[in-house]
């Protein structure tokens, strides 16, 4: 550690004495510094831990003013190593973790560091609910600010959709609602968190707990081909709002004990807003008959129990969106069954509301996904705790880029993606968002973090 490095930690120590200020020596560093992907090996010069919005912002004034990096976690579930940088100062945000309900019970405010699983859980203990993605380990800011996929989008739209207000720190250490700037608003329901400030708290909106019918519903991996060509002809008609669509490719030890060998499994899940599930019942019917099942777990069930926990491992990730499951498709996939008990093709299929919902002004959602398609994830997961470097990545990294490759080759992959899925150096804003949408995003970077200090973020290099 130079002088440099030292007198930032000393100051940040004597400006915040209550501050938890985690370094290299400190046996609870590494605790905090391990990312979902175990493959990123950045050192942080410190973690530090704030609990208010005062802190965070004395955070930022004093690294802006010393000109060190830094960056915000919560999850730690970005592949590319946006959640901690070498050198520099990490705010976890972990610890601001609070949650409230409006008295009219229609929304929330959520702190920064919320992590999805709890959310549902808290919000269930109310009779609440609101969307979260598959995975109940994910940060909940920064899953809603970049877009929101999951198992409720048909249902209720994107996490994007669901932001009503946020609390942010920008760079000089000052605090702004969006109620006093709503083009923040909009740059935030979509462009994701961590391009402009610090985001401390977003207000989203909750609903009466639905009913859910879901679990797993599981296929021979070799039997794909024939599933994708029923399942196309039933998605031809229109996939109910209510069903997820989701689903993995996956290995059997990823499944624990459901399947005994690599299967596609539907995420099958079907939210009845009004409780009824003999609609659902007689489409889980409809869908078994698309082959030979090895595994059906479906029953009803909660947003706070249903969904996926920790797998993580030293992982390469890579991203490909397409238009639909079909049999071409579902041959790749067979043809390439995962390597490693985590690596797995995690699927995201996008219909319903969250396609429909159309913006109202000018400043409603900078988002632009809102048309039919299919996110698939090659995550070239290894073994539970595995290092970095290990051969096991290697292979596992093989592995994912031929499945994007084929897909490319065959023509069947469209152009670009989900920024969040790719690493900062392959985003093209202007392709996501569209030119208009792109300078006003410029506009307000220049605006709010014109020292570019939040440089880890997807539009950082704007």
């Amino acid at each position: 550690m130079d002088q440099h490095e030292a007198s930032v930690i000393q100051e940040l120590s004597k400006l915040i004495p209550t501050l938890p200020v985690y370094t290299k020596s400190n046996p609870e560093f590494e605790h905090y510094r391990v990312s979902y992907n175990r493959a990123l090996t950045d050192q942080p010069l410190a973690i530090v831990r704030p609990q208010t919005e005062e802190e965070v912002s004395q955070v930022v004034q004093l690294c802006s003013a010393k000109r060190t990096p830094l960056t915000i976690r919560s999850g730690g579930h970005d592949f590319f190593g946006r959640s901690v940088v070498a050198d520099g100062i990490v705010i976890d945000m972990r610890a601001m973790d609070s949650i409230t309900i409006s008295p009219d019970r229609t929304s929330a405010h959520v702190g920064g560091g919320v992590i999805a699983g709890a959310l549902q859980q808290f919000l269930s203990a109310h009779q609440l609910f609101t969307p979260t993605g598959q995975s109940k380990t994910v940060g909940y800011v920064s899953w809603a600010c970049g877009g929101g996929y999951g198992f409720y989008v048909g249902t209720y739209g994107f996490g994007v959709d669901q932001i009503v207000g946020a609390r942010m720190v920008v760079t000089g250490g000052e605090i702004i609602d969006t109620d006093d700037d709503q083009e923040l608003l909009w740059a935030l329901r979509g462009a994701g968190a961590g391009n402009f400030g610090v985001i401390v708290e977003l207000r989203v909106k909750v609903y009466p707990a639905p009913t859910l019918y879901a679990g797993y519903l599981a296929f021979p991996l070799s039997d794909v081909v024939s599933v994708f060509e029923d399942f196309e002809r039933i998605a031809a008609g229109g996939l109910p709002d209510e069903f997820s669509g989701d689903g993995i490719v996956a290995h059997p030890d990823m499944l624990q004990g459901i399947v005994s060998e690599p299967s596609f499994t539907f995420f099958w899940c079907w939210t009845a807003v009004d409780g009824d599930l003999e609609p659902a019942k007689i489409f889980l019917r409809k869908m078994i008959g698309l082959g030979r099942v090895l595994a059906n777990t479906v029953e009803e069930t909660t947003a706070a129990a249903y969904g996926v926990g920790d797998s993580s491992s030293a992982t390469f990730f890579c991203s490909r969106n397409i238009r639909g499951l079909n049999p071409e498709v579902g041959a790749i996939f067979s043809h390439h069954p995962p390597i490693h008990p985590l690596s797995a093709i995690i699927i995201h299929n996008n219909h319903g509301k969250g396609i429909r919902t159309k913006t109202h002004n000018d400043f409603s959602t900078c988002f632009p996904n809102r048309f039919p398609h299919v996110i698939l994830g090659f995550h070239g997961g290894t073994h539970s705790g595995a290092e970095a470097g290990s051969a096991a990545v290697t292979d596992a990294t093989h592995w994912a880029k031929r499945l994007s490759r084929e897909l490319e080759e065959r023509g069947l992959a469209l152009d670009g993606g989900f920024p969040s899925f790719f690493p900062p150096e392959q985003i093209d804003v202007e392709q996501f968002f569209g030119m208009q949408a792109t300078e006003n995003l410029k506009r307000l970077k220049s605006r709010l973090d014109p020292d570019n200090v939040f440089s880890g973020g997807m539009v950082k290099h704007l």
